[in-house]
């Protein structure tokens, strides 16, 4: 089993109820991160109509469905995985989701956001399952955003103890209309600060990688309207090194190539306990 992978960082522009570009979008980075080599391609979250976006009734879709046809396909034309964040219509229920797609051009696994925001919670509703997909690099987790909140890894906790080595997180980092980022930057600022915290807590706690990608982009609808999504997209490898950052502002289209190379854990079952008191962590 190889556990050495170029993994591409597809920070790509999100307009809000603009399906057609979007999508568009996120299919040129897939063929853009094959041309570089990348084996795995992380796209934003809620990335066909936008995060926090209320026209989510109308215009979300089934999973499988007509907007991940579209990815899955890619995935296949240009044999890379693919994980990315989906709006899904469920039963006249609205997630926040997101797929992993094969080189082969199968729908892995799909996942629905469980640590929900109040906000959030007005438009979709809860997920219901957390896993992990085997690879030829390992088993990989996929949770999205706020799911890695200092406050919420017990979901990222989980993941790992499955045996999962790499955890990929479609995200929408979003800051208000004041904040300046040429004053303070997002992930060393008030705002962006924790997801250094916990990237970096899991990865040294479980010799994993944590890659977390934002889109970018204004969020024009919504309870969030007029705050902007400002990338600063986030790599952390085991022993919760940094690994790279994105750019980071609303225009900050970036696309990045990271080498990620993380040994495969032999540590299963009630042994994980053990192992992590030899680093520091005492709690459940």
């Amino acid at each position: 089993m190889n556990n050495e992978v170029a993994v591409c960082m597809g920070q790509i522009k999100v307009v809000f109820n603009d399906v057609e570009g979007n999508l568009s979008r996120a299919v040129e980075a897939i063929r853009r991160s094959a041309s570089m080599g990348c084996s795995i391609v992380v796209l934003p979250e809620t990335l066909d109509i936008g995060w926090l976006n209320p026209d989510a009734v109308e215009l979300a879709k089934s999973i499988p469905g007509q907007y991940s046809d579209i990815l899955v396909d890619a995935a296949k034309s240009h044999g890379v995985y693919v994980v990315a964040g989906l709006t899904e219509r469920d039963n006249g229920r609205v997630y926040d989701s997101a797929i992993l797609a094969s080189p082969r051009g199968e729908l892995m696994w799909k996942y629905r956001k469980i640590n929900l925001t109040p906000e959030e919670q007005e438009i979709y509703e809860v997920g219901d399952k957390v896993g992990v997909v085997d690879t030829e690099y390992g088993r990989i987790g996929v949770d999205i955003c706020i799911d890695n909140a200092p406050s919420n890894l017990v979901l990222a906790h989980s993941m790992a103890r499955m045996g999962a080595i790499m955890i990929l997180s479609p995200s929408g980092w979003a800051v208000p209309p004041t904040y300046d980022l040429s004053k303070e930057s997002y992930l060393d600022g008030s705002y962006g600060k924790h997801w250094i915290v916990s990237y970096t807590t899991m990865a040294r706690l479980y010799d994993m990688a944590i890659i977390g990608v934002s889109s970018v982009g204004e969020m024009s609808k919504g309870p969030w309207k007029g705050w902007r999504l400002i990338g600063s997209s986030l790599a952390v490898g085991p022993g919760g090194i940094i690994l790279v950052k994105g750019k980071e502002g609303p225009n900050a289209e970036d696309l990045i190539r990271v080498n990620v190379n993380v040994p495969l854990r032999q540590i299963k079952g009630t042994r994980y306990a053990e192992f992590l008191w030899s680093r520091g962590y005492f709690m459940p």
